[in-house]
């Protein structure tokens, strides 16, 4: 059992990207209710340029994430503004962060995409485009309008509203929980989301 357990594990990792990243597949569009003088918009989303260049870190377009899709309507709420540059967001959520949220007893190196033991999971997140692939449902974080997105494949993510920036090319921060074993990963992915939006620096 164990053994069929690391190499699921090892698979997942694999494709950690793919999977996590492929939960960002629908652009979000809507009107921003947040600044006063704010301008509205919609993005495009055709030849974006990779918004990160840390050594080993996983980006959207490297990935290969699609840019287009269903655009769901709806407004765009931001209570509070955060930055969405001048940090590592790999560095947001420690290894001692995902082992309190998914109940493990040990996890693994801090790191975009980190993985857990007992019960096994792995973990993505990142700041990236606010887009999306899946059955979502619109809910906060912080204030801030988000969605929590459900799989097929059994990974749930929550895409946090950053930003009501029309002009800012990744403005949401993406939690993508793929489980192994027997967990909640929507409860799991709202955890982890909530803990890196309070660390994210207001703009």
């Amino acid at each position: 059992m164990h053994q069929r357990r690391v190499s699921a594990l090892t698979a997942a990792l694999a494709v950690a990207l793919t999977l996590g990243l492929s939960a960002c597949a629908t652009k979000v569009v809507g009107t921003p209710v947040a600044a006063a003088g704010a301008t509205t918009g919609e993005k495009t989303t055709a030849a974006k340029p990779s918004t990160k260049t840390t050594s080993g870190k996983p980006t959207a377009s490297s990935a290969g994430v699609p840019t287009s899709g269903t655009k769901p309507a709806g407004k765009i709420k931001i209570k509070t503004k955060k930055k969405t540059s001048g940090y590592e967001d790999c560095d947001l959520l420690t290894p001692e962060d995902v082992a309190a949220a998914t109940g493990a007893q040990k996890s693994s190196e801090k790191g975009c995409v980190q993985s857990t033991e007992n019960p096994f999971t792995v973990v993505l997140f990142m700041v990236t485009f606010a887009e999306y692939d899946g059955d979502a449902t619109e809910i906060e974080v912080g204030g801030n309008t988000a969605y929590q997105v459900k799989n097929k494949n059994g990974d749930c993510s929550v895409l946090v509203m950053l930003t009501d920036d029309p002009d800012e090319i990744t403005p949401a921060f993406l939690a993508s929980v793929t489980p192994i074993d027997q967990i909640q990963p929507c409860e799991v992915a709202l955890k982890l989301a909530t803990k890196a939006f309070d660390k994210i620096p207001n703009a």
